[in-house]
């Protein structure tokens, strides 16, 4: 004879469809979302496939539920449309309370035992805990995924090397540098340098906004590596707190070329010309 179990998951595998139309206009209602028929739609089959998802988990071990499960929006249909994270947990949330309350009105429950109605409770509420876990990841990674995107694109554009003459050409610094940051501005400054055989290379510091010892030891890397080419390196718009960090971090000043200001570099350099 099939335990409780086994006849809810088949109820909700039979039922998919019934259980969808009646909770889910309730559901959207009870959030005061507004949404349209292509909206409805998508939700629906959403909710149809958590379903059979939740069906199947009332056969399986916790850890297969969790293997298993896909997330809701698993094809980034509304994170596309800019709804928050927080819309689409409070969805599961109230169907899934919902759809607990329907099951106390089924004959299932009714002629079950107690502990059996406990036990079926408590793995709908993990399965649909297990949904809300990989739909906040799969958030997240997408998340995490643009960021990192639009960092590199940013990276690549934020700090270009401004030819001044056939000849030299300033790198201004601006913002804040991380580790990629810093990699990505050092490959273009090289490819650059080399491109244009450049004899001499401003770097301005004026619009730094943080730095720390790994920034400035990765600035000195740089200039050697730049003047190992051949191109003599002039470091401007240095603030007092950044050279006193840099001599802090035994970096010696007196090996390189430094100015208050581009202007004052540019003036004292190339007054000659």
């Amino acid at each position: 004879m099939a335990n409780l179990n086994e006849k809810m998951a088949d109820y909700f595998s039979e039922h998919q469809t019934v259980l969808v139309n009646e909770l889910l206009p309730h559901t959207l209602d009870q959030l005061g979302i507004d949404y349209t028929e292509k909206d409805l739609n998508y939700h629906f089959d959403m909710l149809r496939r958590l379903l059979d998802r939740v069906a199947k988990s009332l056969l399986r071990t916790d850890e297969e539920t969790t293997a298993a499960e896909i997330g809701y929006d698993s094809d980034n249909y509304f994170y596309q449309k800019g709804v928050l994270l927080k819309q689409t947990i409070d969805v599961l949330s109230v169907f899934r309370l919902s759809l607990l309350k329907h099951m106390r009105t089924t004959d299932l429950v009714k002629v079950g035992k107690v502990e059996e109605g406990f036990l079926v409770s408590e793995q709908i509420v993990y399965a649909f805990d297990a949904a809300i876990r990989a739909t906040t990841d799969n958030y997240n990674k997408t998340k995490e995924k643009e960021h990192a995107e639009m960092e590199k694109h940013l990276n690549a554009i934020s700090t270009p090397v401004v030819l001044i003459n056939h000849h030299q050409a300033v790198l201004p610094l601006v913002g804040e540098f991380s580790q990629d940051r810093f990699e990505v501005v050092m490959d273009q400054t090289l490819h650059k340098v080399k491109e244009h055989s450049l004899h001499i290379l401003f770097i301005d510091f004026s619009g730094i906004a943080d730095f720390d010892t790994i920034f400035i030891n990765d600035l000195f890397n740089l200039t050697r590596t730049i003047e190992l080419l051949g191109t003599r390196t002039v470091l401007t718009g240095i603030r007092t707190e950044m050279a006193m960090a840099a001599i802090q971090a035994g970096m010696n000043f007196d090996q390189l070329e430094t100015y208050s200001d581009l202007r004052q570099a540019l003036e004292s350099i190339n007054q000659g010309d």
